[in-house]
């Protein structure tokens, strides 16, 4: 009878979580993404849409709508963030809402969505391109030996992204290039010598054989009657809130580079003055940090690669404090820290695979080569005029930074410590740093100098000559 009850038991809780796994599918299912895309279209902007679209997917999301009320802005964050809205797996249910006004770069996003909406009253088109001065204060045409390469390029990009969504490409033309004009089966809308702008009204209007609307499916009075029309009366809509943090994010990503590299520099200054936890160390600590914060702050990572660089660190500090010469911890330290720090810098999504392909990673490998080349010249320079210290392991314990005394070739002395292959020696009263050619050389065994080159002083065993 009790197992009979037992297993009764068994059949209602697995009933009851099966229900609830099917009551979580069907919200999100039904679950409808709104990504405000506020203001000026430039790169802390990006950011924002970036991690709309990663928890859009994370969450399962029916849709992904995006809120339009731009006057434009850069060109290179318009181009970034229409590759963003490529990754929601679903194209078919991207939407735009116009809402009042998507100008210039705002109406090539609206484009990259599948399907465009707008609200009573709103505006969109005008995509000629201009240059804007620096600081982003007034605009001016381009120069026009330079403008025809400019439109053409623009037009082949608003064309392509047209298509691919199910716009028609002329519409967009005439939005870019005032020549063109605009003609609708046989029907002139627009002459030569303006760029194309249209209300809601004037986009929604249907031509052609079977009618199709010019480029808006409909006006819709707001974003909660656009979710109820894609997803029903049951649809659940959650709207993306701007942290505040997008502006920090756009300063840290602006200095990312140089974040990172100061951090290699910093970390390998300390690594030559001793590696005492000292100035050095809590200075590049201080910039891999900020490094990893921003690329968090833009969407572009997780804190899996700060976790990453976390445990490679530990790796090395391990063998450095407590297992000199091993070289494993170390090297799968150093594995570890140089994946974290590419990983920062990909741009990975959602149920994507962990390997991103060699493509993706080449750009953030170029980028960490240059930093760490850059370091590296610039720590040598500085390193001719930085005290040397360094740390030792000896039998009572970690001794406290002191200055590397002066040692010469040939100088014979004994093993205070095991040497795997380094460790620290006796030469007199000077206590050293020694590393052997790769041998492991037990404690108190007889030593000679073969070589010395800065801060490295290369030793070999003499009792096992004799």
């Amino acid at each position: 009878m009790r197992s009979g009850a037992g297993l009764s038991l068994s059949w209602k809780l697995f009933g009851m979580f099966v229900f609830l796994a099917q009551a979580a599918a069907a919200q999100a299912d039904n679950l409808i993404y709104v990504v405000p895309v506020h203001g000026e279209i430039e790169p802390a902007l990006v950011y924002l849409v970036r991690r709309g679209v990663k928890e859009a997917v994370s969450q399962g999301a029916k849709a992904i709508v995006l809120d339009l009320d731009t006057p434009g802005g850069r060109a290179d964050a318009m181009e970034e963030m229409i590759r963003v809205l490529e990754h929601f797996p679903n194209q078919e249910a991207t939407y735009s809402f116009v809402d009042p006004k998507a100008f210039s770069a705002g109406a090539f996003v609206a484009a990259a969505t599948r399907h465009i909406y707008m609200a009573p009253g709103s505006v969109i088109g005008a995509a000629t391109p201009v240059l804007a001065s620096p600081g982003g204060g007034s605009v001016q045409n381009i120069p026009e030996s330079y403008e025809k390469k400019i439109l053409s390029a623009y037009q082949a990009l608003v064309r392509a992204t047209a298509q691919r969504h199910g716009h028609n490409p002329a519409v967009f033309d005439a939005m870019v290039d005032r020549e063109g004009g605009l003609v609708i089966e046989g029907t002139p809308l627009l002459p030569k010598g303006k760029v194309l702008t249209l209300t809601d009204t004037e986009a929604a209007r249907r031509y052609g054989h079977p009618p199709e609307p010019l480029l808006s499916e409909g006006s819709v009075a707001d974003l909660r009657s656009l979710a109820l029309q894609i997803g029903g009366p049951g649809v659940r809509v959650r709207e993306l809130r701007p942290t505040g943090f997008e502006q920090l994010a756009r300063a840290l990503m602006a200095t990312g580079p140089l974040l990172l590299g100061l951090g290699l520099l910093l970390g390998y200054l300390e690594i030559k003055t001793g590696g005492s936890f000292g100035l050095f160390g809590g200075g590049a600590l201080l910039c891999f940090l900020l490094y990893f914060f921003g690329h968090y702050l833009a969407g572009l990572s997780g804190w899996e690669p700060l976790f990453l660089f976390i445990a490679g660190v530990g790796l090395i500090v391990l063998e450095f404090l407590f297992l000199p010469g091993l070289l494993l911890p170390t090297m799968a330290g150093l594995i570890l820290v140089v994946m974290g720090l590419l990983y920062a810098m990909v741009d990975r999504y959602p149920k994507e695979a962990v390997w991103i392909g060699a493509e993706r990673l080449a750009q953030p490998l170029l980028s960490l080569a240059l930093a760490a080349l850059g370091a590296f010249a610039l720590g040598a320079i500085a390193a001719r005029f930085l005290p040397t210290r360094r740390l030792s392991l000896g039998p009572e314990g970690i001794s406290v930074e002191k200055t590397v005394p002066r040692v010469r070739p040939g100088e014979e002395g004994v093993a205070f410590t095991v040497l795997r292959p380094a460790g620290t020696a006796r030469f007199g009263d000077k206590l050293v740093d020694v590393v052997t050619s790769g041998a492991f050389v037990p404690a108190g065994s007889r030593l000679r100098i073969v070589s010395t080159e800065g801060v490295r002083v290369v030793v070999e065993a003499l009792d096992e000559e004799r």
